[in-house]
């Protein structure tokens, strides 16, 4: 089963109206207005097809990001993977912001997850070279791919360099481990056991570090990733809610239903039903 959102390929006709400009695998979109909704819907979970990275001219931007909430200004560069759990909350009026699109990565010898940059003007002047290099690129006639996807590499490459540049104490180690692996298994691991099992620790050890760390419960946590699953699934699929229950490992569709009433104060009946009066 393919969710097609935030798919810069499908969503091509609205993102040109920004000025967007691609070739192949690649794109790139300068100081877009983020306020207007033909770029994304606020308030919607989306799978990122496509991995971007975003860096904010001006304005805010509240995004969550495989779970972990941001609240991005002006200056801060956010780096999300293709495959990504993308959430944004909100966007400031005068918001606005520019990205580059990408689906290949470069070979990187180390675990990768997505990150926000923040407060670092060197790294957000580095950036703006890039894609001013990037865009120059894209002007050309005709347009030599290869040079774009070395540009690319280099950029991505210099942003997980930062990545690595701060190191995290041992819990907060931890807790990007958990959500890292949450983001992977939510859609149809419940358990607190499953996670304690894969991380090597016990449940009540990882209770303590994982509230230690964030305030919230690793329960919490779990159906936070299931609801914004839940909430995908909704919107970004035709799927009877039968057969989101079973994709969501529910036992039966009565318990999903309540699951989701319990966490949002309406059934996933009416939840899709007002998604479809929004569009």
């Amino acid at each position: 089963m393919e969710i097609r959102n935030l798919d810069t390929k499908v969503a091509l006709n609205n993102l040109v109206r920004h000025g967007y400009r691609h070739s192949g695998d690649y794109g790139i979109i300068l100081n877009a207005n983020m306020i207007d909704e033909d770029l994304f819907k606020l308030g919607r979970p989306y799978r990122t097809l496509d991995g971007r990275i975003i860096m904010v001219h001006r304005g805010t931007m509240e995004v969550e990001i495989d779970l972990v909430q941001y609240m991005l200004h002006k200056g801060d560069i956010a780096i999300v993977l293709p495959e990504a759990l993308l959430l944004v909350e909100d966007v400031s009026s005068d918001c606005a912001a520019s990205a580059v699109v990408f689906r290949q990565m470069p070979q990187i010898q180390s675990t990768v997850e997505s990150f926000v940059v923040s407060g670092d003007s060197k790294a957000f002047a580095r950036v703006n070279q890039y894609l001013t290099m990037i865009s120059d690129q894209f002007d050309r006639t005709p347009v030599f791919t290869d040079i774009i996807v070395h540009f690319y590499d280099a950029l991505i490459l210099d942003m997980f360099s930062l990545r690595h540049e701060a190191p995290l104490s041992r819990s907060g180690a931890f807790m990007q481990r958990f959500l890292k692996l949450l983001a992977k298994e939510g859609r149809t691991k419940h358990s607190v056991n499953f996670y304690a099992d894969r991380l090597c620790v016990s449940p009540n050890h990882m209770s303590t570090l994982v509230r230690g760390e964030s305030g919230l419960t690793v329960l919490q946590w779990i159906n936070r990733a299931l609801l914004r699953e839940a909430k995908v699934l909704l919107h970004h699929t035709s799927l009877p809610i039968s057969e989101v229950a079973d994709t969501l490992g529910f036992a039966t569709p009565s318990f999903f239903i309540r699951f989701f009433r319990q966490q949002t104060g309406c059934t996933p009946f009416q939840y899709r039903k007002q998604l479809h009066g929004n569009d």
